[in-house]
């Protein structure tokens, strides 16, 4: 037995009922019978999805922290409908109506645009100018929270730029738009209900009003922090739920992964330094330090679940069980991106 518990990272007055409606929901998300949106609906009720949209991230850090303890899926949704946010904030730019609370949705399809910037992809949209503003066609291989009526921000190439214009620009649209057609992927490991899927893009309009910058590498810069933050608070939940679930199985098999739950344990409070530190000033944030405390995260979130999969046993061999559910969101951190790939060779490149 251990005496690990499940700190916060920063306390709030709501963080109980954080903890009792994703605790509550869990099984069903995981079975795609209830959607996450439901669970973060009730939390922007009570403005828990613009926490920190200017100073500390640590709050809303911490709000991802606590949905991942008893549901990923759920703190996933958070974190790519606070992403949205971050990104009209970046900017200076109003919210969509709706937005603030999660009436509507916020959808980050900013992969390409990352994996461009590092040279390990290619933005997969193109546009050129038509009256007006601009008309979209391509494929976006991933995105999630693609509820209608939702906005989505993503990255294009200008085909027709004129000379000397940036040939890059960061716009936004709606998941029912003209021409956005979605083809939702189900059967996942789990994320399920994250309502994820492949784009294909038709010739959608973008009206002039709805390109959000020009200036794709000062964008990136800037929403960097907060990204990868709350991204890495969801995988540091997951592996403290696995690591809490273990600490109370270490006597199996005489004690014998005792020693290895103590080094796992260690590296995860080493990580909650960490993140509480970036999150507290995320415009000072280095770029290498949170790139490596978003791999690091996965990865211990990755052993947690391993470890507790050895410790508790069969029972957690179960498809139903909440060890087997931990086990199987893990197993999608090394893919989410920025994938595990991707942050290795930006590590590798960093100065």
């Amino acid at each position: 037995m251990s005496d690990f518990t499940l700190e916060p990272l920063f306390d709030y007055p709501q963080r109980q009922q954080v903890l009792d409606l994703a605790r509550e929901h869990a099984e069903d998300v995981d079975h795609d019978k209830y959607s996450p949106f439901d669970t973060l609906r009730t939390l922007g009720s009570q403005g828990l999805l613009t926490l920190g949209r200017d100073g500390s991230l640590l709050p809303q850090v911490a709000v991802g922290f606590d949905l991942a303890t008893e549901c990923a899926s759920t703190a996933f949704s958070l974190w790519a409908h606070r992403s949205t946010i971050a990104f009209f904030d970046a900017l200076d730019l109003p919210l969509p109506d709706g937005l603030a609370t999660g009436e509507t949705t916020g959808t980050t399809a900013m992969a390409a645009a990352f994996k461009d910037s590092s040279g390990v992809g290619e933005i997969q949209v193109h546009a050129t100018h038509v009256e007006g503003g601009l008309q979209l066609n391509g494929v976006i291989s991933w995105a999630s929270n693609l509820y209608p009526g939702g906005v989505v921000v993503l990255p294009v190439i200008v085909d027709d730029a004129a000379a000397g214009e940036p040939t890059k620009y960061i716009v936004q649209t709606r998941v029912d738009a003209d021409g956005f057609n979605v083809k939702y992927q189900k059967g996942l490991l789990a994320l399920d209900a994250t309502e994820s899927g492949f784009i294909k893009i038709e010739n959608l309009f973008v009206p002039e009003a709805d390109i959000m910058t020009r200036d794709v590498p000062g964008f990136l810069q800037k929403i960097l922090a907060p990204f990868l933050l709350v991204q890495s608070s969801f995988c540091l939940g997951l592996g403290a739920a696995a690591l809490n679930s273990a600490a109370d199985h270490l006597d199996v098999a005489q004690g014998i992964f005792c020693d290895e739950f103590a080094t796992i344990r260690a590296e995860y409070e080493r990580l909650r330094t960490e993140i509480t530190e970036l999150a507290e000033h995320p415009q000072q944030v280095e770029r290498r330090r949170v790139l490596q405390l978003r791999l690091d995260a996965a990865h211990l979130a990755t052993a947690a679940t391993r470890i507790e999969l050895a410790t508790v046993g069969g029972k957690a061999y179960k498809t139903n069980s909440p060890s087997a559910r931990r086990l199987r969101e893990s197993q999608f951190l090394p893919v989410q991106s920025p994938t595990e790939g991707h942050l290795r060779y930006e590590l590798s490149h960093a100065q």
